[in-house]
């Protein structure tokens, strides 16, 4: 439509009709990137229970033993005397669970739980939730571990299981659990 000095322009209606558009567009997209992080946070958790399980054989693999501070037939998490003992700091002074001071884990900007930030986990190797990873250790030697899904039960063939809590925080709830060995 020609405006008076002769220009072409919108009218209302052309400019309603295009802001409708954008405006359903940009709703059907909310709940896509919704899902999106969704995923990312479960690929990143999933790629650091597998971390924590390298980390695990590495100390095997150097002292053959598992961690001492390890208690056989419980669950350990990644909190932060975990941290240090498989990262210490220069100039921390003895380790007696690491005494080479081997460095046999690195974590990147925002792995460890941030008191600043608030996690309930100052120190610790957490998950994108916040929370520490658990671990199981095979002490036996066989190679298996019990699955620690009781409600699926049966042997996992491993050396190391590691798992996040999930979105919703709670260990016990495997259905939304982040876990290693799948």
């Amino acid at each position: 439509m020609k405006t008076r000095a002769g220009k072409r322009g919108f009218t209302l209606v052309e400019m309603l009709v295009v802001i409708a558009i954008l405006g359903i567009l940009m709703a059907m997209m909310v709940p896509a990137a919704g899902l999106i992080l969704k995923r990312t946070k479960i690929a990143s958790a999933k790629g650091d229970a597998g971390v924590v399980t390298t980390v695990l054989l590495k100390y095997q693999a150097e002292y053959n033993r598992w961690p001492s501070t390890y208690v056989p037939g419980s669950m350990d998490k990644t909190d932060a005397a975990w941290v240090n003992m498989m990262s210490p700091q220069p100039n921390s002074g003895p380790v007696p669970t690491n005494p080479k001071r081997i460095i046999l884990f690195e974590p990147g900007g925002g792995a460890l739980g941030d008191a600043a930030k608030g996690s309930a986990f100052p120190g610790a190797f957490v998950d994108p939730w916040d929370k520490p990873y658990e671990f199981v250790l095979d002490q036996t030697g066989s190679g298996n571990l019990a699955n620690p899904d009781v409600d699926k039960g049966g042997e996992i063939s491993a050396r190391v299981l590691a798992w996040s809590a999930g979105p919703d925080g709670d260990y016990t709830t495997w259905a939304d659990n982040v876990k290693s060995w799948e």
